[in-house]
């Protein structure tokens, strides 16, 4: 769920209904592109499922968070700090070791 408060946005991951999607937009200048991932409310899905943003061309005005990279090197950044997050969900506080929930 996308909130909105007092000036910030909190995505609330975990239940399916944040509709994800990536992609590019034609920008000038050396990097002709720049990337983006946008975000959306969306009613509650697997998660991973298709979701409700369509394939092809999007106004990033349409959406309520937009992400945009103009080097590569800041989605590797992102995705670091996301595998951080992932993996610290992993961590046993109590016996100071990491551990894999069984499913």
């Amino acid at each position: 769920m996308i909130i909105k408060n007092e000036g910030r946005i909190i995505l609330e991951f975990g239940t399916g209904d944040i509709c994800i999607a990536g992609g590019y937009v034609e920008t000038e200048g050396e990097n002709n592109k720049t990337g983006f991932v946008i975000f959306q409310d969306q009613e509650p899905r697997k998660i991973e499922s298709i979701g409700s943003i369509k394939q092809g061309e999007v106004d990033l005005e349409d959406y309520p968070v937009v992400m945009t990279f103009s080097k590569k090197e800041s989605i590797d950044a992102v995705i670091s700090q996301l595998e951080k997050a992932k993996s610290w969900m992993d961590y046993d506080f109590e016996n100071c070791k990491h551990y894999k929930k069984e499913e």
